[in-house]
């Protein structure tokens, strides 16, 4: 009815669209040229509509502060369409999401952008050559894709200072070491950090995380976890690793250290110890620890442990962690009867506030986590019914 009387709708500010044959005709009638929130979908059956909507726009929409577009197609040739349509707002676009082929010609218009903060994109081919000081209030990163060879490179190039969220998933590989140098500027203002896969993560690695002191969420994933190449994993993190990263991060809440490697585990439960009592923010932990030392009897959380740390190593905090969900990944439970009944008093007396257990292991394996985790309902239960017990008889006493 709009349409029929040929005018728009004058109050409209965000549209979301999925555009189709039946859509575009109908586009000018209520698309007001005042609009700051548009998010175009275009099925892979529709790409021909790609470049002449993005035209369509470039010459009507001036005042976006928000701009996704959406579209299931591998042609560069919609780079220069795209690029009028950001640059017809360039003085008021402060976040871009662009869910396709990222055309190379594009970045140019992008860096031109004074107020980007956020900048999502999808197989992106990023540029060697970077102006000086470019997006200087960029906020958030979220790059995914099948490679990014120069990542470090590009992120040397942009000015990283305001940066608090970076997410980078390719499906190649994250050099580690450069990429943590590349973001060290960021490292006061950093709460959101995730790359997934890197090739190695080491101590001099770790090293650089724990200048990021204000993480809240930090996710590592390794390059076996993700594509089965434990050949060519070197991911060797430590107890000490963890506890130097615990104790340096007083605001995580979520925690992720590739819990899915395949290569030698060298975490204990010195490491989970040393968390729950350094992350009083901690809710969620994902980490492949080797358990064999607690089933032995050899490693045991007590009273000493638990209240004034390991060895000296883990500095006492006076509040415990929240944690609530707990991912071992592919940690593999010791061969020994009654370990399930061990391995889940002990997670519970090291995060009492634990509520989900999950794992990555195959069939057999998971169904002995499984048990772990009914255990632990149990346990709860029990040691619940200790200490109510204690302080009645403390109290009589």
């Amino acid at each position: 009815m709009e349409s029929q009387r040929g005018g728009f709708w004058p109050k409209l500010r965000s549209l979301k669209c999925n555009i189709g044959w039946e859509i575009v005709p109908f586009l000018s009638s209520f698309l007001n040229p005042t609009i700051t929130n548009l998010a175009l979908t275009i099925p892979r059956e529709n790409n021909r509509l790609l470049q002449p909507t993005l035209s369509f726009l470039a010459h009507t929409c001036h005042q976006l502060q928000s701009l996704m577009v959406n579209a299931d197609t591998s042609d560069p040739l919609s780079g220069r369409e795209l690029g009028l349509l950001i640059s017809a707002s360039r003085h008021t676009l402060r976040h871009i999401d662009i869910k396709f082929f990222t055309p190379p010609d594009i970045f140019p218009v992008i860096f031109d952008l004074p107020r980007l903060r956020a900048l999502t994109l999808r197989e992106p081919h990023l540029p060697d050559q970077i102006p000086p000081k470019a997006l200087p209030r960029l906020r958030a990163i979220a790059f995914s894709g099948n490679s990014g060879p120069n990542l470090p490179q590009f992120l040397r190039g942009i000015t990283v200072s305001n940066l608090a969220t970076v997410l980078i998933g390719y499906g190649g590989i994250i050099q580690s070491s450069s990429t943590l140098e590349a973001l060290r500027d960021a490292s006061a203002t950093m709460t959101t950090l995730s790359l997934l896969p890197v090739v190695t993560l080491n101590h001099a690695d770790i090293t650089l995380l724990c200048s990021f002191t204000n993480l809240t969420s930090l996710s590592i994933g390794c390059i076996c976890e993700d594509f089965g190449r434990s050949g060519a994993c070197s991911f060797q993190v430590t107890d000490e690793d963890v506890i130097e990263l615990g104790g340096s991060l007083p605001h995580i809440s979520s925690l992720r250290l590739a819990p899915g490697c395949r290569s030698p585990c060298r975490v204990t439960l010195t490491s989970l110890i040393c968390l729950s009592r350094t992350c009083s923010n901690l809710e969620g932990l994902s980490i492949r620890v080797d358990f064999t030392r607690i089933v032995s009897g050899s490693e045991q959380p007590n009273q000493s442990n638990l209240g004034l740390g390991v060895n000296g190593t883990c500095p006492r905090r006076v509040t415990r962690s929240g944690l609530a969900t707990l991912t071992v990944g592919n940690s593999v439970l010791p061969d020994s009867p009654g370990c399930e009944w061990v391995v889940a008093l002990a997670l519970v007396r090291i995060f009492p506030s634990i509520r989900s257990l999950f794992s990555y292991c195959a069939e057999g394996m998971r169904k002995r986590w499984e048990e772990v985790s009914r255990d632990m309902l149990t346990c709860r239960k029990i040691l619940r019914i200790t200490q109510t017990t204690g302080k009645h008889l403390g109290a009589c006493v």
